[in-house]
């Protein structure tokens, strides 16, 4: 039996890349979001439309899931109450209900918008928290849960260049790239 992964924000630009990832890796993947799962891995995977806001919800959708990749959330565009009821208390119910449900793992994906406008690179996990608008100081605030809980961050994206200069988006963990994906012709979501 597949190991199963719930990625929340699993429609969004990391999530369906996180998706193909693990699909081609053999794990069974639930995407929890918002938005439409309208990509062509749409019949490959559970979708259960929802908000992380919605504590019963996640609770539901924690039931056998063996990992959980939390990267939901609300982008700097959104209003200042929607990004910290969604980046931080939806942080928090995620985390919760993980460790409620006995997940293996969770991973939280943070920003490298938490450590301010860098004088050096490259930046490091050990660098100060410093964040860049609500947006960066809400994921302060969501990785302070992870620590409180005893959970690692381990996941941040990073936007780079790679040796043409093409922008490129990277998951990465403790400063090692899993996931490098070209930022052209990708949809951002």
């Amino acid at each position: 039996m597949a190991e199963k992964v719930l990625i929340t924000g699993g429609a969004g630009f990391l999530g369906i890349n996180l998706v193909r990832f693990l699909l081609k890796r053999g794990y069974e993947v639930i995407s929890y979001d918002i938005a439409d799962f309208d990509y062509p891995e749409r019949d490959k995977i559970i979708e259960i439309r929802d908000d992380v806001r919605n504590r019963d919800g996640v609770k539901k959708a924690m039931q056998g899931v063996d990992y959980v990749v939390h990267a939901a959330a609300a982008l700097p565009l959104y209003k200042k109450e929607d990004i910290f009821s969604t980046d931080v208390d939806g942080c928090r119910n995620v985390l919760e209900e993980a460790k409620n449900a006995g997940v293996k793992r969770y991973i939280q994906i943070s920003s490298t918008s938490v450590y301010g406008i860098p004088d050096h690179h490259p930046l490091v996990e050990d660098d100060k928290l410093q964040g860049v608008g609500h947006y960066g100081v809400a994921k302060i605030e969501a990785e302070k849960l992870c620590e409180e809980a005893s959970v690692k961050v381990t996941g941040k994206v990073v936007s780079s260049k790679d040796a043409k200069g093409n922008d490129r988006y990277e998951l990465q963990i403790h400063n090692i790239e899993i996931l490098s994906l070209p930022a052209e012709g990708l949809p951002i979501v």
